[in-house]
């Protein structure tokens, strides 16, 4: 990652996360091109994590983030607050829904927060906070494909997450919990969501597939329960990307998420119900100079286990496309919730075969077919699935572009799931 990139022209990248949000005063940033006009020369080097972005050297972000340690560990429900003095976290939902026709949905909501290293404590409850975030939609039909990113200073009061009692809000999007025994609770939630029609057709893709009439738009309101256990990723929530461990998080998830309510799509309200996935993880090492991005899985298996696979992948530096794997792990969950965490011996994520999609900086292979390989012979578990895609171009064209879609399980078992891929 420390080769220039060709197409990180949406803002300036200086040392990584730092000067992020800077392009939130650069007008360009607020209006992605039509792809339809972007050259379709295939690209000569793959897309680093969100688009281009890197994380501070070791030295730098001990003096300017805190770090994830194992010997500070991850307590619920406290944590599922906000922790500001981290460099990167997200909460993050994808579901899987059906409505009663059979036609099937796919659904990611994210919010994500950025800190700059910035000391300027007298600036903490104005525009120049260090706290900023950016929030995500997009869901697909079988047809269509609407997506919207918003951004939000940390200081002006219209994004934030609190803990108690939880709600995780940017602008009008509202993810917040209905507990009233608990208010620590994160479920029952219900999460109500809005896309207007000028932002959430101009970065889908394709673009011009996705033309809304004017004053059309999109509503998702649902309810969320819980038929199980939040799971602690890795060593009770400290997560490694890396075998030597400079990527690391901490990392939590909620695989047993079953989602109900109505799309409202053009005017037409649309009952839904299926199964969702919840994600937070914060860390301050997002990166180092061989990590080019990562492949991740959450998988909903029909006889109710669930599987998290993750691949971390790098660019070898004699190819300036083919990536290598340098660290796999993985979670097995099974139905009453008991997690088996999975070493690279154990686990194979392999791609089948690669999509071909237009970008806004042109065509990039993107491997969205896939083969994953569990085999634990402590424990007699072995998988062999076949991951495909829901439908084609299930790519999100965000300041920081990347794929994330629905994909439907065959092989040893049978599911659906989701698939984010960044770095190509």
């Amino acid at each position: 990652m420390n080769k220039p990139l060709k197409h990180i022209g949406l803002f300036l990248v200086v040392a990584g996360i730092t000067v992020f949000f800077s392009f939130l005063l650069i007008p360009e940033t607020k209006n992605t091109p039509n792809k339809d006009s972007a050259p379709l020369a295939q690209n000569d080097r793959p897309r680093q994590f969100f688009g281009g972005i890197t994380a501070q050297d070791a030295d730098t972000a001990a003096r300017s983030f805190a770090q994830v340690t194992k010997d500070k560990p991850l307590t619920l429900p406290n944590d599922h607050k906000s922790h500001p003095d981290y460099q990167l976290e997200w909460w993050y939902l994808t579901f899987v829904l059906e409505d009663d026709h059979k036609n099937e949905y796919g659904l990611q909501y994210t919010l994500f927060r950025f800190k700059s290293p910035s000391s300027n404590k007298a600036s903490e409850s104005n525009w120049a906070n260090t706290q900023q975030w950016m929030g995500h939609v997009s869901l697909h039909t079988n047809t269509q494909h609407y997506f919207e990113e918003r951004f939000a200073a940390g200081g002006v009061g219209n994004a934030y997450v609190n803990g108690s009692p939880f709600e995780a809000i940017i602008d009008d999007w509202l993810w917040s919990t209905s507990a009233s025994n608990n208010i620590q609770s994160m479920f029952p939630s219900s999460l109500n969501l809005s896309l207007k029609s000028k932002n959430a057709t101009g970065k889908s893709s394709p673009s011009r597939d996705q033309a809304l009439a004017l004053g059309e738009s999109v509503s998702i309101d649902l309810s969320l329960d819980t038929s199980g256990p939040f799971v602690k990723q890795g060593d009770n929530g400290y997560s490694r990307k890396t075998q030597d461990e400079r990527l690391r998080s901490y990392y939590y998830s909620q695989p047993f998420i079953n989602a109900k309510g109505s799309l409202l799509i053009n005017g037409k309200s649309i009952g839904v119900k299926g199964l969702g996935w919840f994600d937070h993880e914060w860390t301050s090492h997002l990166a180092n100079s061989d990590a080019m991005g990562w492949d991740w899985f959450s998988l909903h298996l029909d006889n109710g286990d669930k599987l998290m696979a993750f691949r971390m992948h790098s660019a070898p530096s004699n190819s300036a496309t083919a990536l290598s794997d340098i660290f796999t792990t993985g979670t097995y969950i099974t139905s009453s919730g008991l997690k088996k965490t999975l070493s690279d011996e154990q686990l194979s994520i392999i791609p089948v075969e690669s999509e071909t999609i237009a970008t806004r900086t042109g065509p990039h292979d993107v491997p969205t077919s896939w083969r994953i390989v569990l085999k634990d012979t402590a424990s007699d578990l072995a998988l062999d699935l076949n991951i495909s895609p829901f439908k084609a171009n299930q790519w999100n064209e965000s300041a920081f572009p990347y794929y994330e879609g629905r994909v439907n399980v065959s092989g040893t078992h049978t599911g659906t799931g989701f698939l984010e891929l960044t770095g190509y």
